[in-house]
């Protein structure tokens, strides 16, 4: 078996300093062979800079995820063809810097390979998601057979209607994005374990990690606010997938949190 760790999307400081507390320790209780993170919001909230990534790399996170903020820090275009366990998400268009999608070598040797999807619906109109997953998948070696997808996706219909596209092709598909972690986990009927939206590490006393009082006023008044992220309440939330190594099916998903 190998274990896979997913954390859902890192918010701000907070969401960094618990990752850094309590990742050592998760991966030693589980047994993990491979993390994952979305580290999309890591920099305040929005984006992520190269000396951020190398910190959570530094933590143990072995691949970071990305989305729809992937390109708020310009800096970040110039590291990605130096670091290729940063992922941006696939469907953007080619010519831009970075990759939807890596082959990484587990702690117990075994090669998985980990992709990165964003949606469209109430995001921008970029290239099909499943048809950019048809083509990362078809380009990755026969030998592969695990498998992991973070899409990262505003509808929880996109999200599902993928789960069920992939399901028998990938080992597990979860949801980033909307930072509200979803109950229904579960293993499809052709191996694919999936979840719906993972959730945010980060503050949980604020609105999906922004500071409440500024999010408040933003509804009562529809005047434009500066947005900074909340600093209390941080927790971790991700999921711990096991997965056959000869097959690529998932034999186990549960939900992890940590404050």
């Amino acid at each position: 078996m190998t274990n896979l760790l997913f954390i859902g999307d890192i918010f701000a400081s907070p969401g960094r300093s618990i990752v850094a507390r309590h990742l050592p320790q998760i991966v030693s209780n589980e047994s993990i062979h491979l993390t994952i993170a979305n580290g999309e919001n890591a920099a305040g909230g929005f984006g992520i800079t190269p000396q951020l990534a190398e910190e959570l790399f530094g933590y143990g996170v072995d691949i970071l995820t990305t989305g729809n903020h992937v390109w708020d820090k310009k800096e970040i275009y110039e590291y990605f063809p130096r670091q290729p366990r940063l992922l941006r998400p696939g469907n953007y268009v080619d010519d831009l810097p970075g990759s939807g999608s890596v082959v990484a070598t587990a702690r117990n040797g075994v090669e998985c390979a980990v992709l990165n999807l964003q949606g469209r619906a109430h995001m921008l109109p970029i290239d099909c998601p499943f048809r950019k997953a048809d083509t990362l998948l078809a380009a990755l070696p026969a030998h592969v057979k695990v498998c992991f997808v973070d899409f990262h996706a505003e509808l929880t219909s996109e999200k599902v209607a993928m789960g069920w596209y992939l399901d028998g092709r990938v080992s597990a598909m979860v949801g980033t994005h909307t930072h509200i972690p979803t109950a229904d986990t579960r293993i499809l009927p052709n191996g694919t374990a999936y979840q719906t939206d993972a959730g945010m590490t980060g503050p949980y006393h604020g609105i999906i990690g922004v500071d409440k009082d500024i999010i408040l006023q933003r509804f009562l008044t529809q005047l434009p606010v500066r947005m900074e992220a909340a600093r209390h309440g941080a927790e971790l939330h991700g999921v711990v997938v096991e997965v056959d190594d000869a097959t690529g099916k998932a034999t186990a998903i549960r939900r992890i949190t940590a404050t």
